[in-house]
Formats: C-alpha cells, sequence, structure tokens
C-alpha cells in the first residue's frame, strides 16, 4: 500500500496496487487506459491495476475539481523481460518469460538520425 502518491507508481501486468489520499478524490484520468486502469474502493483509496506494458499517468482531482495527484505510472511485463522488436514502420513489444509472447504492436518511433559523414559527397 503506497501513501500520497507522487512521482512513479510501479505495476507488474495483472497485478494490483493501492494508493491511499490524505484527502477524498471525485475524479480519475487515465492518460492511456490501455496500459493501466484505476478505480476508487472508498473515496481515498485507489487500485490501480496493470493492464500492458508502458508508462501513462494518472490525474486525481477531488470532489471541488482541484488536482490532489499527478503521478507516472510505469507497468512492466511479469517477470521483467520486454523485448522490442522494430519492423520497419512497425514496432512489437513481446514479454518473455521462457517463451515470448506478444504484448503490444503499433507504429515505430522516428528513425534513428544517420550517422555523421554517410552521406554522398561527404
Amino acid at each position: 500500500m503506497t501513501h500520497q502518491p507522487e512521482g512513479v507508481v510501479k505495476i507488474v501486468v495483472d497485478f494490483v496496487r493501492t494508493l491511499v489520499l490524505a484527502r477524498p478524490a471525485g475524479t480519475l484520468i487515465i492518460g492511456n487506459p490501455a496500459i493501466a486502469q484505476a478505480t476508487l474502493s472508498d473515496d481515498k483509496t485507489i487500485v490501480l491495476t496493470g493492464r500492458s506494458p508502458g508508462l501513462t499517468n494518472l490525474i486525481v482531482l477531488g470532489a471541488d475539481g482541484a488536482e490532489l495527484a499527478n503521478v507516472t505510472l510505469d507497468v512492466a511485463a511479469a517477470g521483467g523481460r520486454l523485448v522490442t522488436v522494430d519492423e520497419g514502420d512497425r514496432r512489437a513489444m513481446y514479454s518473455c518469460s521462457g517463451r515470448c509472447e506478444l504484448v503490444r504492436t503499433g507504429e515505430a518511433g522516428p528513425p534513428p538520425p544517420e550517422a555523421a559523414g554517410s552521406g554522398a559527397g561527404q
């Protein structure tokens, strides 16, 4: 159980973690609900569930709309072995513990910058 959330909260896929607030919460906002889920157990206890590996954030608002917390949620694959495979313009992530299982696919990030001096005429 974590009291008064701040900074980075680590969660494992398919596991839960609780956060206890000093003041009652009114609204929970998750940046990417595909990565983590947040529900209120009571007005001061948040139950977090890791859904897929990645980073997202959680904003907690009080009943008056004031921000009570804004934390980063770092969701890791069980066993902590996450492998990313770039395939052209696609990226696939696998959780590897004994055998690799696909956990997410998506667009690849920007291409890496070219090595200095590798262009024609240099």
